[in-house]
């Protein structure tokens, strides 16, 4: 008699708690600049997230996830319970996916601090699809069907119909670590996608980013939601917290610091295709997600900016992507692009080159700024590039910038830039006297911001001045090398232009 009249009473209640969206600010008036807010579901308030779980696994690391509704056009709980989380949560492996892989971790749903005895937990079982090939994402199976869950007062989580590329007001809800209270924490911020080129290692083209306040080492695998209708526009794979200890600490490329400031996710609306009367199915004409291992030699030496160099006569010399790798394919094809969403299109992909000769080194350009190169393993030569496959694809993207301008050398020994002809406004230099000087890398502390003209001494010549330039968005040029001798023939106010030196 009681399990009779409990049941109904369960989905009564959780009717309600899904009306509760309707015509509600899911974010109770919380800013971009508001800190996060632990929430007290002791009223039932927040049961709308109680299916945003702490997932731990069994050498007891934790992350985030949130249980999926796949409920399907009838509305009924016909199939397994999934949860959505960050691939590097299962298995980290940049250029990796996999799929079926059996996993030992847990998740504890109805995570709220204030009512620990209401905490549920389950067993995650397999991983049907683990990803960090041009995205973040993975789809987990839990040791009970969906309708358990939803009969233990578990709400399940709809996917957003579509990605938008414009900028839309979301929340965090997670349980980031740090905090005295442990459970969901929610923040809001606004949403904005970073198309086709993030200066920062390990985030791909395509991410989304945020400044929500207070995600921390664990809110990886935490959704991001739409403000408006609480459904899923993103997974997150980065927070600021993390980045800005690695980086900030010692920063001076301004605009990898600006990178830095942002919180990553990945949209994952997509996936609704693979969901079938609620089972996930990744072999269908519109799902066709597979195991990837497209490993990159030397990754640790591709650098976000590559530059046109001017050559002999004025000629240009165009960068080349320079990349080697191997895949698990017999086959690849690839292709470079303005916008990493048309990596998803099937055409001007170059013909299949077989896996043994995994080298790309095509020019990059004409055109400054942006450039992705996509990367797609394929079974045959034939096999065609249907857009299902094409969520495969690997993706690694460049900042094409201008020659680096040429330093304005006098015979007086004073230097000066000429910011007239180019789009770089900030210059940035140092001198080494010593014999034989090579120029550094802009990491180099002894880069100072250039103010005006400055004076050298006859005495101290010769001497090899390193320089690079930045653009408004903080974006540099190659480095310059010149090296500035004593005049025998020329007039000692005469100004010249020196070409420069390959020391």
């Amino acid at each position: 008699m009681l399990t009779r009249c409990f049941i109904p009473f369960l989905f009564l209640l959780v009717s309600c708690i899904a009306g509760q969206t309707h015509g509600r600010d899911l974010a109770e008036g919380l800013t971009e600049q508001d800190p996060s807010v632990a929430l007290q579901n002791h009223d039932l308030r927040y049961g709308l997230w109680s299916g945003i779980g702490f997932m731990k696994n069994a050498i007891g690391q934790s992350c985030n996830a949130v249980l999926l509704d796949t409920r399907d056009r009838q509305n009924k709980t016909v199939g397994p319970a999934y949860v959505l989380t960050s691939g590097h949560c299962v298995y980290f492996s940049y250029g990796t996916a996999s799929i079926n892989q059996t996993v030992e971790a847990s998740i504890t749903f109805n995570y709220f601090h204030d009512t620990p005895a209401q905490h549920r937990k389950f067993r995650i079982k397999t991983a049907h699809w683990s990803s960090m090939v041009g995205t973040d994402l993975a789809v987990l199976e839990l040791d009970a069907p969906l309708a358990a869950l939803i009969a233990e007062g578990v709400m399940p989580l709809k996917l957003a119909a579509h990605q938008h590329t414009g900028e839309r007001e979301v929340i965090n809800v997670g349980s980031p670590t740090g905090f005295r209270q442990k459970g969901l924490r929610m923040s809001a911020c606004k949403e904005t996608a970073t198309n086709s080129f993030v200066e920062h290692p390990g985030v791909f083209p395509g991410a989304m980013k945020n400044r929500c306040q207070d995600l921390q080492y664990g809110s990886s695998g935490s959704p991001m939601l739409d403000r408006g209708t609480n459904e899923i526009t993103g997974i997150v794979s980065k927070v600021a917290a993390v980045i800005k200890k690695d980086i900030l600490s010692n920063c001076l490329n301004t605009s990898a610091c600006e990178a830095a400031k942002f919180n990553y996710s990945y949209p994952a609306n997509d996936l609704h295709h693979c969901f079938v009367d609620g089972q996930f199915l990744n072999n269908t004409r519109d799902c066709q997600l597979k195991s990837v291992e497209l490993v990159l030699e030397e990754p640790w030496k591709l650098n976000p900016y590559v530059h046109l160099q001017q050559g002999v006569n004025g000629l240009s010399i165009w960068p080349t992507w320079n990349i080697r790798f191997s895949v698990n394919d017999p086959y690849y094809r690839f292709k470079a692009v303005r916008e990493v969403r048309e990596c998803r299109s099937p055409s001007d992909y170059h013909n299949a080159v077989a896996s043994t000769d995994g080298y790309i080194n095509q020019a990059i350009g004409p055109a400054l700024g942006a450039h992705v190169l996509c990367i797609i393993g394929i079974q045959n030569r034939s096999e065609p590039l249907t857009p299902a496959l094409l969520h495969n694809v690997f993706t690694h993207s460049v900042f094409l910038t201008a020659p680096t301008p040429t330093p304005q050398i006098s015979l007086s020994y004073n230097v000066n830039w000429d910011d007239q002809t180019t789009d770089f406004t900030h210059h940035y230099f140092y001198v080494d006297a010593s014999e034989r000087a090579l120029c550094q890398d802009i990491d180099d502390v002894r880069y100072a911001l250039a103010n005006g003209g400055n004076p050298y001494q006859v005495s101290q010549l010769p001497i090899t001045l390193c320089s690079y330039a930045r653009n408004l968005a903080g974006q540099p040029s190659a480095v310059r090398t010149d090296v500035i001798e004593i005049s025998r023939y020329l007039p000692s106010q005469q100004t010249v232009k020196p070409s420069p030196s390959l020391r």
